[in-house]
């Protein structure tokens, strides 16, 4: 993997550590939702932020990060994760799992006691969602960036996001099915898969596809599921609006990100969500859901 690049740039007594990727952006006004929340048109004055890029021909997620609190309770690096430039999740080089391996942890997941009342409160969202008339059929269902389910550094609360994101994307797709009939193309996107991921995805019915192909895969009739993303990751698989997406919400962003234009800003796609389409809290579940809404497009009147 190519080194990013490394910038230093200081202003009075802030100081600024940048590694960035250099076909990604680094401005500080396009960050994840776990960065500060003042806002500026031009640099944000920010006491020792942090913004480490990596680029998806790196085969990482882009992540920006600062010290202090944090706005999304996303897993943080573990002190083990020393191989790692970005989040200490990478996959593992040499994987000791299995496909079946993996699908009895996914199933054991899935099967978790102390997630039995979140599963009942997607239900119910979902089920009050996909009743009123006039929504939209989905057609082709798109997930964003579950992270490998094979961790390098064994980290269980990352290898636990990704199957409970994964579990959920499935979750979701099946009512859309009981409600839209069951064709609907089902795919995933994470540059950090393995082989064995890819087959692993192949067996729960998804087709894991190249990063960045799974942008342009996403129009007006497809579910674009995306947790705790990078806004411009978000702004890339939504040129074209979804008809349902489930996400970080524009009133989150706006906490971090000037909202310029409402037609060409960095938050233009949520301003045009906001105004067309119904917005639902998702239910939230420690580490793996904070925050994140549900969009859903109204049916014409």
């Amino acid at each position: 993997m190519t080194a990013p690049e490394h910038q230093h740039q200081q202003q009075a007594t802030t100081t600024f550590i940048i590694l960035q990727h250099p076909t990604l952006s680094t401005c500080p006004c396009h960050p994840r939702p776990h960065t500060p929340s003042s806002k500026s048109s031009t640099t944000r004055q920010v006491q020792h932020f942090v913004v480490i890029m990596a680029g998806q021909d790196d085969g990482e997620w882009s992540q920006v990060k600062r010290r202090g609190g944090r706005l999304r309770n996303i897993p943080a690096p573990t002190n083990e994760a020393a191989d790692s430039l970005v989040d200490g999740i990478r996959p593992n080089p040499k994987p000791e799992l299995s496909v079946n391996d993996l699908w009895k942890y996914h199933e054991s997941v899935n099967q978790d006691s102390q997630s039995t009342e979140w599963w009942e409160q997607v239900r119910q969202l979902l089920d009050s969602i996909l009743t009123k008339p006039g929504r939209p059929a989905i057609t082709r269902a798109v997930f964003l960036g579950p992270g490998p389910y094979e961790p390098s550094n064994g980290s269980s609360v990352a290898r636990r996001t990704a199957h409970m994101q994964t579990a959920a994307f499935s979750y979701v797709v099946d009512h859309l099915k009981s409600h839209n009939g069951p064709d609907i193309q089902c795919v995933v996107q994470e540059p950090r898969f393995t082989q064995t991921d890819k087959e692993f995805c192949a067996k729960l019915g998804l087709e894991a596809v190249e990063s960045p192909n799974g942008f342009s895969l996403v129009n007006e009739s497809t579910l674009l599921f995306g947790i705790h993303m990078e806004l411009e990751i978000y702004n890339r698989a939504m040129a074209i609006p979804p008809a349902i997406y489930v996400g970080a919400s524009l009133e989150e962003w706006e906490k971090v990100v000037d909202h310029g234009s409402e037609t060409e800003g960095p938050l233009a796609a949520y301003s045009k969500m906001e105004k067309s389409y119904d917005r639902y809290a998702f239910p939230d579940l420690d580490y793996m859901f904070s925050s994140t809404v549900m969009y859903c497009r109204r049916g014409e009147t």
